[in-house]
């Protein structure tokens, strides 16, 4: 395994110290007890310098997850090429690739000691078809349509000659906005590639796969929540009138609070947001609010403030530019004032009282 991944290495690059990610990819196949990283780290690795005859072992063996590659035949393993950048972090990854074509079958998460994750992505060039199990037929994606994976079945995938782009989210977190009947493939694949809120995810996924290699860590924090976020609300808005949505009954106010504490990372959280999404007038969301005891923006600015001293005190090394971005805050100046008027002290201050605490 370490030595597969040292003459990886001589084709890419990745670098995270432990601290980062306890997993080293010299030593064993990343699983599931290995957890993820507590930052973005960055990942590119290419078969261009690898020798011909283990370039698809390689690859197959290190680095697909949730598929389980076919054998290819003696010339096309020689022949075979590929690349993937990859930006990952809990609970997101972004990923850009290209390869030769390739199929296989897509094993569950609970078989593949994998997380369960709902990807979307586009194709750029090439062709992929992808038959998922109970599904009526098999479906085909070409050059700039969408395409999606989901590895809590059994599936079929075959690619031609290809080039993609694709994001990956927690399937917990898509079931929470759409419910738990996620419609099948070909609807979702339909839906996505009829609306405009698509083409926005389209882009912003070009964009980011653009720039994740020169973006610090900050910004590849921000651009990754920020494009789970898109992501998310892009499928719940194109499925909000189908039979698949089956999101449970609940009073205003805690369906109210659920929505804040799912965007909670969207800087532009507000009122109109809120009730947009439960489709209630402005007023009557803020009797709800007002019934409570509280109003639309001491809930999102307490619930803010709530995430940041658990993001504090769970990751002591994270920046605090980082922390501000994950719960909503432009920069680190506006959050440093909010936590202060609410705390009583800074965000650096409430770590070292932890810290000095637990001394």
């Amino acid at each position: 395994m370490g030595e597969l991944w040292n003459a990886a290495k001589g084709a890419g690059l990745w670098s995270w110290s432990p601290a980062d990610w306890a997993w080293s990819p010299e030593t064993v196949r990343w699983s599931l007890d290995l957890g993820m990283p507590k930052s973005p780290v960055y990942f590119d690795v290419s078969t261009d310098a690898m020798p011909p005859q283990v370039r698809y072992e390689m690859w197959r063996t290190l680095l697909y997850y949730s598929f389980e590659g076919d054998p290819l035949s003696a010339q096309s393993a020689r022949d075979f090429s590929a690349r993937t950048q990859c930006l990952i972090t809990d609970p997101v990854q972004l990923l850009r690739y290209r390869s030769c074509a390739v199929s296989g079958r897509g094993v569950p998460a609970d078989l593949a000691n994998d997380r369960e994750t709902y990807t979307i992505g586009v194709v750029l060039e090439g062709a992929r078809t992808y038959e998922q199990e109970d599904s009526a037929a098999p479906v085909v994606s070409r050059a700039s349509d969408f395409f999606v994976f989901d590895n809590r079945w059994h599936s079929r995938v075959a690619w031609s000659d290809h080039r993609a782009v694709q994001v990956s989210v927690p399937r917990a977190e898509l079931e929470q906005r759409i419910g738990e009947r996620i419609p099948d493939p070909a609807t979702m694949v339909r839906l996505l590639g009829e609306s405009h809120m698509g083409e926005v995810l389209k882009h912003q996924m070009l964009l980011s796969a653009k720039h994740m290699a020169a973006a610090n860590e900050v910004e590849r924090d921000f651009m990754l929540g920020q494009l789970m976020q898109l992501a998310l609300f892009s499928c719940e808005t194109v499925t909000a009138g189908t039979a698949a949505r089956a999101a449970p009954r609940r009073d205003l106010f805690g369906a109210a609070v659920a929505l804040i504490e799912q965007n909670i990372g969207r800087p532009g959280l507000d009122a109109r947001m809120i009730q947009t999404h439960l489709g209630c007038s402005r007023a009557t969301l803020y009797r709800a609010f007002a019934e409570a005891g509280t109003s639309v923006s001491n809930a999102i600015a307490q619930l803010r403030i709530k995430r940041a001293k658990a993001v504090l005190a769970t990751s002591p090394d994270l920046p605090v530019g980082v922390v501000a971005a994950r719960c909503g805050w432009y920069d680190s100046a506006s959050f440093a004032r909010a936590f202060r008027r609410h705390e009583g002290l800074s965000p650096s201050e409430f770590r070292e009282e932890l810290r000095t605490s637990r001394a």
